[in-house]
């Protein structure tokens, strides 16, 4: 009763306290820096015994030049990339030759987009001895289109507690992260899109003009370019996109759960890479209070492990945490009903029969309703009255039976439960869970369409959805009939389950738990496997361990897919599931 009519101020004093107990949100720190480059020197000789006082001197005069705003530069810093590239990745590591190559390199780029010379589409535009020059830029190994190439930013040393491990190599080469553009030709893809790339000079004649081309290598998928001296194994971060895409990002969590309908970004399920046939998807949901950054570890940790990036695709399901997870899931649902028409219609890619959905928290609880039947229980459990005789508009109704009434998706067929409240939470009615939900407020129209509903129908709805609109936080509650009704839904047959649990804490109140969600309300006794973490509830979906188990389970999850023809005998042995994706 005090909270009910506490001010809105005071509410939001206490909201932190919400945050730091039940958040599973990610707080981050990026320090991204600009490439470092060397300075230019005279008289230095190369530890190879060659001079090159006249590389040097173009190398001064370009970036002295850059410093004054000419585009003359580019052609400079072209010039001494090109008469140094034969020393990237050669034997002479950390000669000046290959300093001075890897800074021209890195100029270039810079230069290039700054004075619209260079296009990573195409190619960079030269004039040298007088002449005007194209040199192409060739791609291997993306899934991305030519078109997708938009902009190109050279990794310098940056910081971040994102992630715990950073997967960079040196090597021939200059890392990058690219922008690319999301047009018409991608559907599920976010407004924002980069992705990693390794710029190497191509040395030799091997352009039509004479001339040193560039070429482009996706690190997640190639590790040496071709030479006529051999391999050379490429520099890569491919961690860098990541620290890029997070380095500003707006941290909006609290106002999306407290205005779940009036977001900048509706939800969605979108992917990191273009969708790729014949790859599994791995579907992350995040949890209430957070968003899809809260997987940055776990995204980092799955591109990098040997084989997982041949095997699976990974997607983000984003969604208001404020608002019902009934209606996230029926959200879901719709997605990837369209991804299945998008993609394929006539279901010839077994692949998307075999979608993997991770979900922690709360969206555990939305990823369960994608392999669930709700028959008439989750109806019954709400209302006292058949859903055919209540009063509504066909949007209203529409709207509530999309909600209320669903089969399991014919394309999920695992779901790995992290820290999930089967059996709810008392952190939900205690007082923090009643602050977070009293401080929800729905648009006016939805609040006129719900009173509408009660009004049109008196004595149908129970309590739970009649008092006001449901927030998630409400429907976590252990005594919610909604909730227990979702705990009794029946499970696809052709379904597994896993459960990640945390156990890190003790109280009197919720026994062993790992803060938020109790052991025993984390438990779903139908899953086939079940591991125990030492953690707390926001780091149950990065800890290490975590990590170990998800990989463990799609190593298990490839082997008895029927999708996935590998391609040795060993990857199906069932005594070597450890080595189904580290090849």
């Amino acid at each position: 009763m005090f909270l009910a009519r506490a001010p809105k101020f005071l509410l939001w004093m206490l909201l932190p306290w919400l945050v730091v107990c039940s958040s599973g949100c990610l707080v981050t720190r990026v320090k991204w820096v600009s490439p470092k480059t060397v300075s230019p020197r005279p008289n230095i000789w190369f530890c190879c015994d060659d001079d090159i006082d006249p590389i040097e001197s173009v190398y001064k005069n370009a970036v002295a030049l850059h410093s004054e705003g000419h585009s003359d530069c580019v052609d400079l810093f072209y010039q001494v990339a090109a008469a140094t590239c034969w020393h990237d990745g050669s034997v002479c590591t950390d000669c000046r030759g290959q300093k001075l190559h890897k800074s021209a390199l890195t100029k270039l780029v810079v230069s290039g987009q700054q004075f619209g010379r260079l296009d990573p589409r195409c190619g960079l535009q030269v004039q040298l001895d007088g002449s005007e020059h194209w040199i192409p830029i060739s791609r291997h190994g993306f899934v991305w289109k030519a078109d997708d190439f938009r902009s190109l930013h050279v990794v310098g040393p940056y910081r971040t507690n994102a992630f715990r491990t950073t997967y960079r190599t040196p090597g021939a080469g200059i890392p990058l992260v690219v922008g690319a553009a999301v047009t018409g030709q991608h559907s599920f893809m976010p407004p924002e899109s980069v992705f990693a790339a390794t710029l190497q000079m191509t040395p030799g004649v091997s352009g039509p003009s004479g001339l040193p081309t560039l070429a482009l290598y996706d690190p997640l998928r190639i590790d040496y370019s071709r030479s006529p001296d051999g391999p050379n194994k490429l520099a890569k971060d491919l961690s860098a996109p990541i620290a890029y895409r997070v380095r500003n990002e707006a941290q909006t969590i609290l106002a999306d759960f407290i205005n779940p309908n009036a977001m900048t970004d509706e939800s969605m399920l979108y992917m990191l890479e273009p969708y790729q046939r014949g790859k599994i998807p791995v579907i992350l949901v995040h949890g209430l209070l957070s968003n899809e950054f809260t997987w940055v570890e776990m995204v980092n940790e799955l591109q990098a492990y040997p084989g997982f990036i041949d095997n699976f695709q990974i997607w983000v399901f984003h969604y208001p945490t404020g608002q019902s997870f009934l209606a996230s899931a029926a959200r879901l649902r719709q997605e990837l009903r369209m991804v299945r028409r998008d993609f394929d219609p006539h279901q010839q890619d077994p692949s998307l029969s075999q979608i993997v959905l991770a979900g922690h928290s709360l969206g555990g609880l939305v990823s369960k309703l994608q392999v669930t039947s709700s028959g008439h229980q989750l109806w019954n459990a709400v209302a006292n009255r058949p859903f055919d005789q209540i009063v509504a508009s066909g949007p209203t109704r529409q709207s509530i039976a999309e909600s209320f009434f669903f089969e399991p998706s014919a394309d999920v067929s695992r779901v790995i439960f992290m820290g999930t409240p089967h059996q709810g939470s008392k952190i939900a009615n205690c007082t923090i869970g009643r602050i977070g939900s009293l401080l929800v407020s729905e648009p006016e129209p939805l609040e006129q369409i719900h009173q509408a509903l009660i009004r049109d129908n008196p004595g149908v709805f129970s309590a739970e959805v009649s008092d006001r609109i449901p927030t998630s936080i409400d429907l976590l509650e252990p005594s919610s009939p909604l909730l227990q009704a979702i705990s009794a839904l029946p499970v696809s047959c052709r379904v597994r389950m896993h459960s990640v649990i945390g156990n890190s804490c003790f109280t009197l109140a919720m026994g062993r738990s790992d803060g938020v969600v109790p052991v025993k309300s984390a438990r779903e006794p139908r899953a086939i496997s079940e591991r125990y973490i030492h953690t707390t509830h926001s780091r149950l979906n990065d800890h290490p361990q975590v990590v170990e188990e998800v990989i463990a389970i799609l190593s298990q999850h490839l082997q008895e897919s029927s999708a996935c023809n590998l391609a040795t005998a060993d990857y199906r042995d069932p005594g070597n599931t450890a080595a189904v994706l580290a090849y």
